[in-house]
């Protein structure tokens, strides 16, 4: 039986936090692999939907993030996910948000204003 989101009691946001605490890293990892290419563009494709089929599954209403760290983790699921292989591979200035953003995740830099995401 299909089972709609605003059905549902609220997800707890200690099960929100420990999702992106458990699934930023590792996506941060694959962009900066697949940028340096130890890790295939198809790899980290494979990565966004697995991250993103894992986040529906929570069934958690999209919106406002928690803090600017689920924010930038959104931004760069969205961009990642957004791009062709050629697109990321090909431009410096995509690489160059990519690599901020990814490094922000690692905890290797700071938060840059426009590291906005949603959820979906």
């Amino acid at each position: 039986m299909l089972t709609l989101i605003s059905s549902r009691p609220d997800v707890s946001s200690e099960l929100v936090n420990q999702h992106i605490a458990d699934y930023a890293p590792a996506l941060a990892l694959s962009a900066l692999g697949t940028l340096s290419g130890d890790v295939s563009y198809d790899s980290m494709s494979k990565t966004c939907s697995e991250h993103l089929r894992d986040w529906w599954k929570l069934s958690v209403a999209s919106g406002t993030p928690a803090d600017s760290y689920e924010s930038a983790y959104w931004y760069l699921l969205h961009l990642l996910e957004s791009l062709e292989e050629h697109e990321l591979l090909g431009n410096n200035f995509i690489q160059f948000k990519v690599t901020t953003t990814a490094q922000f995740l690692l905890g290797l830099g700071e938060h840059q204003k426009k590291m906005q995401g949603i959820r979906p």
